[in-house]
């Protein structure tokens, strides 16, 4: 059982971090039982719910009380929470709070640990260290809160393509068709969330379009398809590095999204026009 003053600067911190989310439009429970997460994240975009989640387990500190240029103190946890953390689909974070100058740090561990030795050694204790670079802030929200969000596509989609080669193996029709509207509408959510598409009908912006149109002149090569799938692919990278606070989307992702957009942006009759035009630039004199 928590000491009382340790218990009133837990529920400080808890309370501060979760100030931090709502503050940005997200949905937050707090997790009364004890099972190593404080806040359940709900992440929210234009009012809306999103379907990823991040689970967050805070810790308090009034270590910079009498001096505030201490180092960051380092927390231990079982591996074997940070084995169940690493298998989760949701992302985890865990944040430290100052709760005398009201200012916070984070760390994630997904993917930082060797899952044999944590699973081999699930007693022993994990260090985990906090940079002062990486501060919990309105940035780091909004940047976690995208992270999820590319993450939670990324493994739906790719989950949704297994089932879907694997039900095209057995040949079985009806399950063909039922990942395939998975990976479908998961494709096209995640395009509209970051302005590849409009909501509702999948029609491709203007202003992507334009961007496509615009690096397809800027890196003209002699192979007029490799051009486009180039400018297509890069123009989805552009569009989501702008959107996603800075998060990188991984290659499988851009991959999907490019194989879809790429055909309903040059069609044949497109094709055919930019084949005519392929070595001029706009406002130049082609040969």
């Amino acid at each position: 059982m928590k000491r009382p003053i340790q218990h009133q600067i837990a529920s400080i911190a808890v309370a501060a971090v979760r100030r931090q989310w709502n503050m940005q439009g997200h949905a937050v429970d707090e997790v009364k039982e004890d099972y190593g997460e404080d806040l359940l994240v709900q992440t929210c975009l234009d009012g809306k719910v999103d379907a990823s989640r991040i689970w967050v387990q805070v810790k308090g500190t009034d270590k910079f009380r009498q001096n505030p240029t201490a180092s960051l103190p380092k927390i231990r946890i079982k591996a074997a929470q940070i084995l169940r953390w690493s298998r989760s689909a949701d992302l985890v974070v865990i944040a430290l709070w100052d709760v005398a100058h009201d200012r916070g740090w984070y760390v994630m561990p997904q993917g930082f640990f060797n899952p044999v030795e944590l699973w081999s050694s699930r007693d022993r204790q994990v260090t985990l260290t906090f940079s002062p670079d990486c501060t919990f802030d309105r940035q780091a929200v909004e940047e976690l809160a995208w992270a999820a969000r590319i993450e939670h596509a990324n493994r739906g989609l790719q989950y949704a393509r297994h089932n879907m080669n694997e039900s095209k193996e057995m040949d079985l029709r009806s399950d063909l068709e039922f990942h395939k509207g998975v990976w479908w509408t998961l494709l096209f959510d995640f395009a509209a969330t970051v302005g590849i598409c409009r909501p509702g009908d999948g029609r491709i912006e203007e202003s992507f379009a334009l961007l496509v149109m615009e690096m397809t002149w800027q890196h003209s090569v002699p192979d007029l398809l490799e051009t486009t799938r180039r400018a297509t692919f890069m123009a989805i990278v552009e569009v989501i590095d702008r959107c996603c606070a800075g998060n990188a989307a991984p290659v499988a992702l851009v991959k999907d999204l490019a194989e879809v957009f790429y055909s309903r942006l040059f069609t044949d009759e497109v094709l055919e026009v930019l084949k005519r035009n392929h070595h001029r630039t706009p406002g130049g004199c082609g040969s």
